[in-house]
């Protein structure tokens, strides 16, 4: 077995300490806020429209645009503008920290692309989470920040994917180019490493293996994988995944755990692999769905997005989010999913 030794930033034993603190304060706070109210604790904000990708099949665009007009962001605004609405993020951020959220995760837009918003979030809340395309360098951030790389399969693939008119072209970075050397490079340049959240199709779950080997080999700083599958805005569309993807997906990612370690899929474990894949447990309606139900999810308006960060468009019974299936892994109290998300949380 290669096992896989996830990246940890060096930090000095006070440092450490008050890590520890902060978490055992933010955990007791989450607890009580679950018990007393049944929600509350997390939220999901989106800190910018704008992006520098514009991913073809992005649920926060109209579906006509283009990768042109979509990294133009949205809601189509000039320098200005986009400065004063950057600034009315900063108070949804502080209204959700008077309310007592503790666990933020950033997305948008691209969110590297409004660090200083990230910054100060880190300031403000023990736990931030931020979902990037990993195209931009990522910038220096505190041990309260953990990022999340999306990729949607081998190299060439995401680059097509994620660029079809081929503006990260001249990126080369090692034996790599276009968005997945930008990628590498800013994850291996990077103070905090980050995670890869792989979001594949149907037709991407037999390059698995493959995938996983060539970012064990090439990210340098990888703190670990994260599998989810696409959630589609029609149950017919041929991206949906069938039964049988979600069996097959949770095969494979036992079989890489038994040759890298478990440490590779800390947000995968046996448990939420069972929630996320098992018939029985398909999201069939938001009111049955954890993550809809007790995570506000906003635009950076502070105005709800709809049922979850993916909008109301998505239909819930093609969702295979991985956070799905780790909240309910977790409020089943399985002592294994539990504890590799405090080794996430502590490095």
């Amino acid at each position: 077995m290669s096992k896989f030794s996830p990246y940890r930033p060096d930090y000095t034993f006070v440092e450490k300490v008050n890590r520890t603190r902060v978490l055992v304060g933010a955990s007791s706070k989450a607890i009580w806020k679950l018990i007393s109210q049944g929600c509350g604790f997390a939220a999901s904000v989106e800190i910018t429209d704008r992006c520098n990708a514009g991913c073809h099949y992005c649920y926060v665009y109209p579906s006509h645009w283009d990768q042109q007009q979509r990294m133009a962001g949205y809601l189509q605004l000039t320098p200005q503008e986009h400065r004063n609405n950057e600034l009315q993020v900063f108070e949804v951020l502080e209204k959700l920290h008077k309310k007592g959220v503790v666990h933020l995760t950033l997305v948008g837009g691209e969110p590297a692309l409004a660090p200083k918003v990230i910054q100060h979030a880190a300031q403000i809340f023990p736990i931030v989470w931020v979902v990037s395309n990993g195209a931009a360098k990522l910038p220096p951030l505190p041990n309260s920040v953990s990022v999340f790389i999306s990729l949607d399969g081998l190299k060439e693939y995401h680059n097509r994917s994620r660029d079809p008119k081929g503006y990260f072209d001249k990126n080369h970075y090692g034996n790599l180019t276009g968005m997945s050397a930008a990628i590498a490079r800013n994850i291996n340049e990077s103070e905090r490493g980050a995670f890869i959240h792989l979001t594949l199709t149907p037709p991407v779950i037999s390059q698995f293996s493959e995938i996983v080997d060539w970012l064990v080999a090439d990210i340098k700083k990888l703190r670990g994988i994260v599998v989810s599958g696409a959630t589609v805005q029609n149950h017919l569309d041929p991206l949906a995944f069938k039964l049988e993807d979600r069996q097959r997906l949770k095969q494979l990612i036992a079989n890489k755990a038994q040759e890298y370690g478990w440490q590779l899929f800390p947000f995968n474990k046996p448990k939420v692999n069972q929630f996320l894949f098992d018939e029985k447990y398909i999201i069939r309606k938001a009111s049955d769905c954890v993550i809809a139900r007790r995570i506000e999810s906003l635009d950076f308006n502070g105005n709800s997005v709809g049922k979850c960060i993916l909008r109301n468009q998505a239909v819930c019974e093609t969702c295979v989010c991985n956070m799905t299936g780790l909240q309910r892994a977790i409020e089943k109290f399985d002592i294994s999913t539990i504890r590799g998300v405090i080794s996430t949380l502590f490095s």
